[in-house]
């Protein structure tokens, strides 16, 4: 397991350093340290559509409906119509934006950190809990998966997505890898490391990016939680 020994503390991660202050920060450090490098990438943004997974489409193609939570939902609601949308939120003023447009829809947002704000719901309340680029930000990424086991109907998935410490690109980039932040991604996962993870809290694993495992800066996968 790759990871940190020092984690930013929760009070830190609400306010100072928030996901949207720290993405600033991180995008004009690569500007000033590789500026041709960061022109390219600006310049040519819409090759990211071209083989971009499509993150909602692995979801709905497994969870077809239901209470949907969405662990570090930010700011934007962009759950799918068929899904009653759930957040939990560290940063406030995201948290705040987020829980507006949820109650719309019959949801609501927690704002604290994610082990405390998923015990604040019912048992087998879930059909599926997302997270998207969140679980890297985790101190406690067991404990998180522990408390969201008896959170999910039997059957219930949990989407993941975090930084794919196995891709070539990290080899050939080195420390410049655009998946290394610091000091808020406190975890590296691989597809390795995620599975034994998963299993270790009776998960079962599915690695979605499998043509793309060594490729993708990006690491997708089902946790499973088996029927009873």
């Amino acid at each position: 397991m790759v990871y940190l020994d020092a984690a930013p503390d929760y009070e830190s991660l609400s306010v100072d350093m928030a996901w949207t202050k720290q993405f600033a920060i991180e995008k004009k450090r690569r500007k000033q340290k590789e500026p041709i490098i960061a022109w390219l990438d600006a310049k040519t943004r819409w090759r990211l559509h071209l083989f971009r997974d499509d993150e909602w489409a692995y979801i709905a193609k497994r969870v077809k409906g239901g209470n949907v939570l969405d662990v570090g939902c930010g700011g934007i609601n962009n759950v799918p119509k068929q899904f009653v949308p759930y957040g939990i939120e560290i940063e406030k003023e995201a948290a705040e934006i987020s829980d507006a447009l949820m109650r719309e829809r019959g949801g609501y947002v927690v704002h604290a950190p994610a082990i405390e704000g998923i015990t604040q719901f019912e048992d087998n309340f879930f059909d599926g809990i997302i997270m998207r680029s969140y679980l890297e930000h985790e101190a406690v990424p067991r404990e998180v998966l522990a408390a969201s086991y008896a959170k999910l109907k039997p059957g219930g998935v949990i989407y993941v997505k975090v930084p794919n410490f196995d891709t070539i690109n990290r080899l050939v980039r080195g420390i410049d890898w655009c998946g290394f932040r610091f000091p808020d991604h406190l975890n590296y996962f691989g597809i390795n490391t995620m599975q034994k993870l998963a299993a270790l809290e009776n998960y079962q694993f599915s690695l979605l990016n499998k043509m793309t495992r060594y490729t993708n800066d990006n690491l997708h996968a089902f946790l499973v939680k088996p029927q009873i």
